[in-house]
């Protein structure tokens, strides 16, 4: 890069410059001070909460390694912090502008869209993960098939408290998420110290149904209050990934169980044929349950023609829903209504742009 730089005629001591002023610096630093803060209230709550639970808890050792097992089909979840990262300077730059709707339209596509992954993600792994564990796994994994189930439900959850810190992010609000990590940590860590001892590993799963929707509720009031006003389309984002995540659970769960025979190798073949093949089916249901109306279905056509290699599956997709969705009397019945708005001002931000070039 720098041989590059060279060629074109540059001063390379250019590139060593600090090309911003003081209170550039201290705006920077500001935002990730609160961002490194979060993280040191993270990490010293984990370390915290094993001291808790390891004096309270029968059979540590059994019971934590069959929670950590069932635990690692959480990270599945994880596929929507992609998004929400691609989401964030969007919001930044509608916040930084002016654009507030926009930037509303933005939050509400980002709940809308990590309320359908997860509805997929946790209706494949509640019809395969206990029957995976068991046949992978063995017998001494029992309690882990049986865990996985409210760690799967509690974590469908997840996208909603993410989609909080990418709102918090992007309207340069980071000390919020520093105080939702406090909050978080003083309620885990005393509903663990009560909880734990009277109901064992039972009270320690059912933690997180109360912090998660606690976080939700308090970090969706902070950022309504500090940064934008917030708008969750309810339909879209909870119901129809209810409705077609029930419905395709059924389905997985009636299919697989003619193939599982609690061996390692149907138990493989019975995940890999849920998080594969069985897709276009969910997006049929999602699109057949009202998941979408004539605005955002159109842009998610636009959307996945811009996924390179992956266009073929992420088109598969789009037509299995937008067949759901043609055939749905439920279709256009809650749709987006800011949508108008937030793209005049999308147009408006982009002129903007361009005369700026100009």
């Amino acid at each position: 890069g720098w041989f590059l730089y060279k060629r074109l005629g540059y001063n390379s001591r250019l590139l060593l410059l600090a090309h911003f002023n003081k209170e550039v610096a201290f705006e920077s630093l500001k935002y990730g001070f609160f961002l490194f803060l979060t993280g040191m209230v993270g990490g010293f709550g984990s370390s915290i909460n094993v001291l808790v639970i390891q004096n309270r808890l029968h059979n540590n050792n059994e019971v934590l390694g069959n929670i950590g097992l069932a635990n690692s089909f959480v990270f599945a979840y994880t596929v929507f912090w992609s998004l929400t990262g691609a989401m964030m300077p969007s919001i930044s730059e509608a916040v930084s502008n002016g654009r507030r709707i926009l930037a509303q339209y933005y939050a509400a596509s980002g709940y809308k869209y990590g309320g359908m992954v997860s509805g997929f993600i946790c209706a494949i792994l509640l019809a395969v993960a206990d029957r995976f564990i068991l046949g992978s796994s063995g017998p001494a994994f029992e309690r882990a098939a049986q865990y996985v189930v409210p760690i799967l439900l509690a974590g469908s959850l997840s996208f909603a408290s993410w989609m909080i810190d990418c709102i918090m992010y992007g309207a340069n609000r980071t000390r919020l998420t520093t105080v939702l990590s406090l909050v978080d940590l003083g309620l885990g860590l005393g509903l663990a110290y009560l909880l734990v001892d009277r109901f064992q590993a039972y009270g320690l799963l059912a933690v997180p149904f109360i912090t998660v929707p606690v976080r939700i509720v308090l970090g969706y009031w902070l950022n309504h209050r500090f940064c934008f006003p917030q708008k969750v389309y309810f339909w879209q984002t909870l119901a129809a990934p209810l409705l077609a995540g029930g419905a395709h659970y059924l389905v997985v769960r009636g299919l697989t169980g003619l193939i599982w025979q609690r061996d390692e190798l149907t138990s493989i073949l019975i995940l890999v044929l849920a998080l594969i093949p069985s897709y276009p089916l969910y997006a049929f249901l999602y699109g057949l349950a009202g998941g979408w109306d004539g605005d955002t279905l159109g842009v998610f056509d636009r959307g996945t023609r811009l996924s390179s290699f992956m266009t073929p599956f992420t088109r598969l997709f789009y037509r299995a829903t937008a067949l759901g969705a043609r055939l749905s009397p439920l279709h256009g019945r809650f749709p987006f209504t800011i949508h108008a708005a937030a793209m005049a001002e999308a147009d408006s931000l982009t002129r903007e742009r361009v005369s700026l070039v100009k």
